[in-house]
């Protein structure tokens, strides 16, 4: 009789697993070793180039900030870790096609570099004068310059 009783909660907490239909997603470390580490967890869907780390105050608030390159399905993607690293650090990511449209990039062999603000100022020249931006170009058609647009409070891009 003990052996039945047993075997039924065994059941049951099976079944209950079974019923909530939620994939277990793993979190994010509370304290990541990198900005690499955190968008793996954050975005594991896209693959992260680590060789391609820049750093720098790309928000313009006195910190160093990380960006890095990568890829998902037929788009390239830059990302922009707020820094210090830590599990609760805002990200920002921008994604390009790779082939076809005025948006895209001629080819996926894309690389992102810093880029002086005040060097590129961009059409309308909606970022402030000084700081770093980030360059984002396959040599084959005009880069995409992102940088930090403080009214918007948010990353955007230009491109001639």
């Amino acid at each position: 009789m003990r052996m039945g009783r047993i075997a039924a909660l065994i059941l049951v907490l099976l079944c209950s697993a079974c019923a909530t239909g939620q994939p277990r997603q793993t979190p994010t470390p509370a304290r990541p070793d990198s900005a690499l580490d955190l968008l793996r967890h954050r975005e594991p869907a896209t693959t992260w180039d680590g060789k391609s780390l820049l750093h720098a105050d790309l928000d313009l608030d006195g910190g160093e900030d990380y960006a890095l390159a990568g890829s998902r399905k037929d788009r390239f993607v830059v990302a922009i870790v707020h820094g210090p690293v830590g599990g609760d650090s805002r990200v920002w990511t921008l994604d390009f096609p790779w082939d076809g449209g005025e948006d895209a990039l001629c080819s996926k062999h894309a690389k992102i570099t810093l880029e002086s603000l005040a060097e590129n100022p961009g059409p309308k020249a909606e970022h402030p004068p000084k700081g770093m931006g980030i360059n984002l170009h396959d040599d084959r058609c005009d880069g995409f310059h992102i940088y930090w647009n403080p009214a918007a409070r948010k990353f955007e891009w230009w491109r001639l």
